[in-house]
């Protein structure tokens, strides 16, 4: 295959998607019929999985479900095909790259070793934390790609890597060692767009079509042919004005305020660490915004009785009243505030949390840690101007690598630069308090081990390691927050030793910090 730059100017170069004639009523009956099939699939599943089966059929069950849910996902964008479709991909947000790479191997290597093939997922060190693009559509080109080579290979290792590119932006390489693309399929993907009439019979052809019409769509460039050595090459390259290189993006000078989407709205903010309390204050006064703070849910529903609030930010775990029933509580009303639009926060990421929101009457979630001011402005100004809209999921979690230091210092001195030295300190001193509280009641949870404190402690630590880019403590809290929900509690103590030992290594880095500032 030609490299990489002449393989791009080969003629192979992004599409404008072409949408194919449809009617939105029929897509939306079929879309509905999917769900009510998915019901049978996800019932299934949890039942097979109750039984307690082996270590290879759990990890065929997990595949399944990866597979359903992207069906579920493509459900919901038949149901909202049109206008509607239109909007939300106008208005994606950004794709954690590191979570949705976690992803994308658990769908895909069960599938190829179920088909007698290798599967290995390779990710440069240099790669950015994000990407400013619609993770489904990217899943859907990259799946298109790994399931054609599955399909077509009967030997051999299906690999991806991920890498940089020379221009700054990131290029997915997929190879493989199957028989390579017929002269029907190479005719398919380097032909006119917008004609996919009678490619299906062509094996390859529809799916890489597809490709291509989806990679335009999300402002990549795809080039696609036969290997000398055999098999096929793929390269996907986004460019570098989608690439996100932080968590938390560089904010000018500290206490500058940004005027835009927030600019004079009333916010009620409902949420009861102090922590937290102080980095979203901080953040919605720096946008401009006016904040009305409340420390737990019935404060909340009280502020809200005195005062006209333009949205609701709301903590979903909040003593005295959960964020769910202060959500439930305005949805209930009956004197044309019930409509508010409601914003929660939450640390958790697990379907059934995201599941019950949505019922309680959100219009949306964000997760917590707040990534960034500017994500945080555009995904609560996007549910005051959208209104209701179906809940989506948290970014995932990225791998941990070796040597990872105990704090990300892009994310730590992104946030020092907004709040400023003066307040950076108090925060600090927050954090180390939150720390310590969380990691004494982890130390009393052990004899016996007891569910409800390790729940609250890691819920309390996904947030307060995030604010400061602790980010190998995070991810060890949510997983132990996952533990904590999870029927089977076996190792589950090893986990909250070393949480523990990850709560040491950051209270020692803030302490460290803050006597410095």
């Amino acid at each position: 295959m030609k490299p990489l730059n002449a393989a791009f100017d080969s003629g192979l170069s992004p599409a404008a998607a072409t949408p194919l004639p449809e009617s939105r009523l029929e897509l939306a009956m079929l879309a509905h019929d999917m769900r009510n099939a998915l019901q049978g699939v996800f019932g299934g599943l949890g039942a097979l999985e109750a039984g307690d089966p082996p270590a290879e059929a759990r990890a065929q069950i997990q595949r399944i479900a990866s597979a359903a849910r992207t069906i579920e996902a493509l459900s919901d964008v038949l149901a909202g095909s049109g206008e509607a479709a239109e909007s939300a991909r106008a208005t994606d947000g950004c794709t954690d790259l590191g979570g949705f790479l976690d992803a994308f191997e658990s769908r895909w290597a069960p599938e190829a070793r179920a088909r007698g093939l290798g599967f290995e997922l390779m990710a440069e060190r240099n790669l950015p934390a994000a990407l400013a693009t619609d993770g489904l559509a990217l899943a859907r080109v990259l799946g298109n790609l790994v399931g054609n080579s599955i399909d077509h290979s009967d030997r051999g290792t299906v690999s991806v890597a991920v890498r940089r590119a020379p221009e700054g932006g990131i290029v997915f390489r997929l190879t493989d060692e199957g028989s390579g693309l017929n002269a029907a399929a190479l005719a398919a993907v380097s032909g006119p767009r917008g004609r996919v009439t009678g490619l299906a019979a062509s094996g390859h052809g529809l799916g890489l079509r597809i490709v291509q019409e989806l990679s335009a769509e999300i402002g990549a460039r795809i080039a696609i042919g036969n290997r000398d050595a055999g098999g096929v090459e793929a390269l996907l390259e986004l460019p570098a004005a989608l690439c996100i290189e932080t968590a938390v993006l560089p904010s000018g000078r500290a206490g500058e305020k940004r005027r835009g989407l927030l600019a004079g709205l009333k916010i009620l903010l409902a949420e009861d660490n102090p922590t937290n309390q102080m980095v979203a204050t901080q953040m919605l006064s720096m946008l401009d915004a006016e904040v009305t703070l409340s420390a737990d849910g019935i404060e909340a529903l009280e502020r809200f009785e005195e005062t006209a609030f333009d949205l609701v930010v709301v903590d979903i775990e909040m003593p005295r009243m959960t964020g769910l029933d202060v959500i439930r509580a305005i949805r209930s009303r009956r004197d044309g505030r019930q409509d508010t639009p409601i914003v929660a926060l939450t640390a958790y990421a697990l379907r059934e949390h995201r599941d019950r929101i949505a019922g309680a009457g959100a219009n949306g979630l964000i997760s917590k840690p707040i990534a960034s001011i500017e994500a945080l402005a555009k995904g609560l100004a996007e549910h005051v101007r959208r209104g209701p809209q179906a809940v989506p999921a948290p970014a995932g979690e990225a791998a941990m690598a070796d040597g990872e230091p105990v704090v990300d210092l892009a994310i730590y001195d992104a946030l020092a630069e907004a709040i400023g030295a003066e307040m950076m300190s108090e925060l600090l001193e927050k954090v180390v308090a939150d720390l310590g509280s969380a990691r004494d009641d982890l130390a009393g949870s052990l004899a016996p081990v007891e569910r409800g404190p390790i729940r609250s402690a890691s819920h309390i630590l996904i947030s307060v390691a995030g604010a400061i880019g602790a980010n190998r403590l995070q991810r060890c809290a949510r997983k132990l927050n996952t533990a904590a929900h999870a029927e089977d509690l076996t190792g589950i103590a090893d986990l909250v030793r070393i949480c523990m030992s990850e709560i040491d290594a950051a209270v020692i880095y803030a302490e460290a910090r803050r006597t410095e500032t």
